[in-house]
């Protein structure tokens, strides 16, 4: 089959508009768990400090009537910190860009401002996970936050080969590696143990999306979630 001879199909046309969705698809990862999900207060100084205190391990309490009161040692609250880091980015946007008429988008300054937000977002997530110790900063050099790896001081399962260590847990210094380990139930599941036994209470994970692929096969209720 053949068009007739002489037809004036939409190959020779000039001039049909374009048919172009006035949206932006957001094709990128943009979910950030647990800065979201993290508590925000206002910071008042460039180091932002607060206060943790423990109690002492249960033991055997029971006294005759009567008996003198002997005073108990007491041990005082540890005072941590942790430094503000800036993050910041920016875009031009010319006048006579701002004045044409563009499809998914109405001005282009919110547009790319909006972008920008979502991407600081990514930025703040990736240093509160990043195993890097505080820094100060002068005037040549930038704050940086301690992240979360720095104060995780206990309750870690590490490997026996490679020299692993904790860190302080003050935010001063970083964790150290050693030989990697592959990601097991048996070792989460001595992880939990360890924090719920030492007054932690444990509500959420995080994992890459590799790690998670390893949890979604642990037995039990653990991969319901």
């Amino acid at each position: 089959m053949a068009q007739p001879t002489n037809t004036f199909d939409s190959y020779d046309a000039v001039g049909i508009r374009e048919d172009l969705e006035d949206v932006i698809y957001n094709v990128a990862p943009d979910e950030t768990p647990f800065y979201s999900k993290t508590a925000k207060i206002k910071a008042k100084n460039t180091f932002h400090e607060w206060q943790t205190d423990t109690l002492r391990a249960s033991g055997v309490n029971a006294h005759i009537e009567g008996d003198d009161t002997v005073a108990s040692a007491r041990t005082a609250t540890v005072r941590l910190g942790n430094y503000t880091q800036i993050f910041k980015d920016a875009v031009i946007v010319p006048d006579t860009d701002e004045g044409l008429d563009k499809a998914g988008r109405g001005r282009e300054i919110a547009y790319q401002s909006l972008q920008i937000a979502k991407e600081q977002k990514l930025d703040i997530e990736k240093a509160m996970f990043a195993n890097q110790a505080r820094v100060a900063g002068g005037s040549s050099t930038a704050r940086k936050l301690a992240g979360i790896p720095a104060w995780i001081a206990t309750n870690t399962v590490k490997a026996t080969a490679g020299s692993p260590a904790d860190p302080t847990g003050d935010g001063t210094d970083a964790r150290t590696d050693g030989t990697k380990l592959a990601f097991s139930q048996s070792r989460f599941n001595s992880a939990m143990q360890a924090i719920w036994e030492s007054g932690g209470k444990p509500q959420s994970v995080y994992l890459s999306s590799f790690q998670m692929n390893v949890a979604l096969g642990f037995v039990g209720n653990n991969n319901q979630r």
